[in-house]
């Protein structure tokens, strides 16, 4: 792995310095006292891959607490109502990450959104600042993967090499992007959709927010509450935990997942490992990879057993084939799994040789703006994966959140550290899985318990987030953004 070489430390320190004095207006400003400037405007035209779409960009400030200063450009998209005359009103989305943009899918209407919301509501997505075709973040010589790099190091040695890469990609982001870096927060892209609302001309908006797109929704309800009609929230993001049972609630959520995919394999024809032990099948697999890691031609590095843990959590989000395509899924893993262990690992790669990690270093750029990892020793990083291989003896750990070790050495203090939301006065549905492997159940009742007056649709079965995958989910959602009341039925099975 190249590093950075110890010359450019010193100018990436004193634009830090900087960042750091530039400051950013704290989450819980109210309203009335960080009001944007007046003035904001898009420059609509027609989509080139769809032209009664229109996209556009518009100019908003770095740091909000400096509204007149630094511009920076967003990305947006709008979809007009089919009906006019039927018209509901503006519906905000934000399809999670952190590290995807919306506008893309505002382009895909069709495949995306019901024929109810397509018909009664404009649709808007943005590219949230640092994602899509906004404003994004980009980084100089970026130290590469060596095999041996690691997000669950065995060593005091792997421990200090993960704190040295986390500096070093900082740094070198931080050095070619600037003090964006320090301003890539949820807070700071709820207000860009406030300057959105503003230039689209419209008193209040509807959101649909996904996975983390629901802590995009909610700060934006809890700063500008009169300017939110209703919302739903499906696959809530809890972001007001201490990182410790953050971790502990994923790991768990993951592990019941894959046990829950092991045994769907036993009877199910799509399963391409039907009738094996799958979870003997898949501990072998990954013991086999860990001791000789597996080549794959063009790839980044060989596929360790790591590399598979981690992979697997990300073809554990659906159940069944989605809007992402078919071989996200279950079936998608299982076949995954069983090409691996005839000899290509494809699927588990990181990235292919040669390819920047742009996606990578935009979701590392957010999530290191929104925690403040706990891990700042070796001994405390064994302690956590001790406690990761007692509760989850598969996956070993293998989550989304345990990717917040991305972020120990980070060289930008968290904007928006974990807190506790106050929202008052928002119609709120909260859709959520009871098997979710990325966002546990009872962080739905987390995040309701800070909204007041919000409700809860239950969906009993598998995967991450609903709207996508179940018709119940998704006809409550759209009736409740049409008229924002309790649906009748709170349950949605399967």
């Amino acid at each position: 792995m190249r590093r950075l070489p110890l010359r450019t430390h010193r100018f990436a320190g004193g634009l830090l310095a900087a960042v750091i004095a530039a400051g950013y207006i704290p989450a819980g400003t109210s309203e009335a006292a960080a009001a944007p400037p007046p003035r904001f405007s898009v420059d609509w035209v027609a989509c080139p891959e769809a032209p009664t779409i229109q996209c556009g960009k518009m100019q908003v400030p770095v740091d909000w607490s400096k509204p007149r200063g630094v511009q920076i450009t967003l990305a947006a998209a709008r979809r007009p109502a089919d009906t006019p005359s039927r018209r509901v009103g503006t519906l905000f989305y934000n399809p999670g990450g952190p590290g995807d943009g919306a506008a893309k899918y505002i382009v895909a209407a069709d495949l995306i959104f019901s024929a109810t919301l397509r018909d009664r509501f404009d649709i808007v997505g943005l590219d949230p600042r640092a994602t899509g075709g906004s404003a994004n973040v980009t980084c100089g010589d970026v130290p590469g993967l060596l095999p041996d790099d690691t997000l669950f190091p065995e060593s005091e040695r792997q421990f200090e090499a993960l704190v040295a890469h986390n500096r070093a990609v900082g740094l070198s982001c931080l050095r070619e992007t600037g003090t964006l870096m320090a301003h890539t927060d949820t807070v700071s892209v709820a207000r860009d959709h406030e300057a959105l609302r503003v230039a689209l001309g419209v008193d209040r908006v509807n959101w649909l927010g996904i996975s983390y797109g629901t802590q995009v929704a909610a700060n934006y309800a809890e700063l500008f509450p009169q300017r939110t009609r209703a919302m739903v929230l499906d696959a809530a993001l809890e972001h007001s935990q201490p990182e410790m049972q953050q971790v502990a609630d994923e790991i768990m959520a993951a592990e019941t997942s894959f046990n829950r995919f092991a045994r769907w394999c036993d009877t199910a024809a799509a399963c391409a490992l039907r009738g094996q032990d799958v979870a003997a099948v898949f501990d072998r697999l990954v013991a086999g990879a860990d001791r000789r890691p597996i080549p794959v031609e063009g790839a980044l590095r060989p596929v360790n057993g790591e590399d598979i843990r981690m992979g697997t959590i990300r073809l554990l989000t659906f159940k069944e084939p989605s809007i992402y395509g078919p071989d996200v899924s279950w079936a998608g893993l299982s076949r995954a799994l069983a090409s691996t262990i005839d000899g290509d690992a494809s699927a588990f790669i990181l990235a292919p040789a040669g390819v920047v990690l742009d996606s990578l270093f935009s979701r590392g750029a957010i999530g290191c703006m929104e925690y403040a990892p706990q891990i700042r020793t070796y001994a405390q990083m064994r302690q956590r994966i001790q406690l990761a291989h007692q509760l989850a003896p598969h996956l070993r750990g293998a989550s989304e959140t345990w990717q917040v070790n991305r972020c120990i050495g980070w060289p930008i203090p968290a904007a928006n550290p974990p807190r506790f939301l106050d929202v008052r006065g928002v119609p709120t549905l909260l859709v959520h899985a009871v098997y979710d492997p990325s966002d546990p159940y009872r962080w739905a009742h987390g995040l309701a318990s800070q909204i007041q007056g919000s409700v809860m649709l239950t969906r009993t079965g598998d995967g991450h987030t609903s709207y996508y995958t179940s018709e119940c989910a998704r006809t409550a959602s759209d009736q409740y953004l049409i008229r924002p009341q309790a649906p009748p039925d709170r349950v949605c099975e399967g």
